[in-house]
């Protein structure tokens, strides 16, 4: 079965089966059900991702299959030139690519060189193929995580630090620059709390150098951080006065058992909340502030919660909004939640998928988080399966 065209209409329904999975074949949608079948039992997860990257390690002949079931359901290819396919066929459903180069960079100099080069050569695809929006950057994939630990600690760098952290931010830089030039966006990741500060100290400089028309840069706040609405609101008095557009990147985060671990295991208050219920207050709290300063913001919400999807398309459409393609975007990871993402696209709104892709050995870690990250969503893989379920029923496999 060939995937279908859809026409768009105006309304948003996360439940719309027929545009959810018009991007899947029948093979695709069998092979979706199985993995987060799979998926739905944590303990299979933590193991089969240990054996398969042992097994890569060893040379086993397992690349086959990884590339054939999970890498081919959340990776775009090895290559940016080979994730194309997967770009173009999202762009046909007015679905927008955030290229992600997801392979684990070597902490030394030539590894940051390394993953500069390879987004300065996305950068240069975007701006032939006009395909690829969005780019997204991860600082410690061009910085020393040691070093962003000591300056958030306070702690003096030696002269060999500080000429390393310089060369950092020379590589962020000519990232943004190249980015403003091209008329794309940079998406800079959100890290653990104790590597964040300075990092955001990086994005706001670069906010400040390219973002006077448009955001060219965009900061991403971790909103299970209990200080996250605090650091927003500040941001915003302490840019007042400034030519400066705000891009703003909200998620709920990654990281909340190894944030808890860390704050027992040094005795410092945890961080992020310890109720789910606060993180979703926290995070609909930093949509409203955003709206509220909409002439000077850009937001992304890049999350698969439904619940806060539908709040911000509601606010949208309470406030009439009419410039909200330019100025709101929606994200979700590709192979998840594609109710939200397809249905958002085709009721109008900017909606995009982050699209990694690397050579499988090298992202098979970046998977293995995703997978566990995912099991760990309270309801994400029932939620998954029963639309799956829905669709190849509906569909008569």
């Amino acid at each position: 079965m060939s995937t279908t065209t859809i026409q768009p209409t105006s309304t948003f329904d996360p439940n719309d089966l027929k545009i959810a999975f018009s991007n899947k074949t029948d093979k695709e949608l069998k092979l979706a059900y199985f993995l987060f079948k799979m998926m739905g039992k944590p303990t299979l997860v933590k193991l089969g991702g240990v054996a398969s990257v042992w097994a890569l390690k060893l040379g086993l002949p397992i690349k086959g299959l990884v590339k054939g079931t999970i890498y081919s359901h959340f990776c775009g290819g090895e290559t940016a030139q080979e994730a194309q396919r997967a770009i173009r066929r999202m762009a046909n459903a007015r679905v927008h690519t955030v290229l992600d180069y997801a392979a684990e960079a070597k902490e030394d100099e030539a590894g940051f060189d390394h993953v500069l080069d390879e987004i300065m050569r996305n950068i240069r695809l975007a701006k032939v193929t006009g395909e690829i929006p969005y780019i997204s950057v991860k600082l410690t994939g061009i910085g020393s995580r040691d070093i962003f630990q000591k300056l958030q600690e306070g702690a003096p760098l030696t002269t060999e630090e500080q000429a390393a952290f310089q060369r950092t931010e020379s590589r962020l830089d000519i990232i943004c620059k190249a980015a403003y030039e091209a008329n794309i966006t940079v998406y800079l990741d959100a890290e653990e709390s104790w590597l964040q500060q300075p990092m955001d100290e990086l994005a706001e400089k670069m906010m400040l150098r390219y973002n006077e028309h448009r955001a060219v840069v965009f900061n991403t706040l971790q909103m299970y951080r209990t200080d996250r609405i605090a650091y927003l609101t500040d941001l915003l008095k302490r840019s007042e006065g400034y030519d400066v557009i705000l891009g703003i990147k909200i998620v709920r985060g990654a990281y909340i058992e190894k944030e808890q671990e860390r704050a027992a295991e040094h005795g410092y208050p945890s961080p992020v909340f310890h109720i789910k219920a606060d993180t979703d207050r926290s995070f609909d709290g930093a949509i409203d502030i955003c709206l509220q300063n909409l002439h000077r913001v850009e937001l992304c919400a890049a999350t698969h919660n439904e619940a806060s999807t539908r709040y911000l398309v509601n606010q949208i459409n309470r406030q009439g909004i009419a410039d909200h393609q330019k100025r709101i975007h929606f994200s979700q990871l590709y192979g998840m939640s594609d109710n939200l993402t397809y249905n958002l696209a085709n009721a109008g709104f900017n909606a995009s998928k982050y699209l990694p892709y690397g050579d499988v050995a090298t992202t098979l870690p970046y998977m293995i988080r995703r997978a566990e990250e995912n099991t760990s969503i309270a309801g994400q893989m029932g939620r998954e399966l029963s639309l799956l379920e829905a669709e190849i029923k509906r569909r008569g496999l």
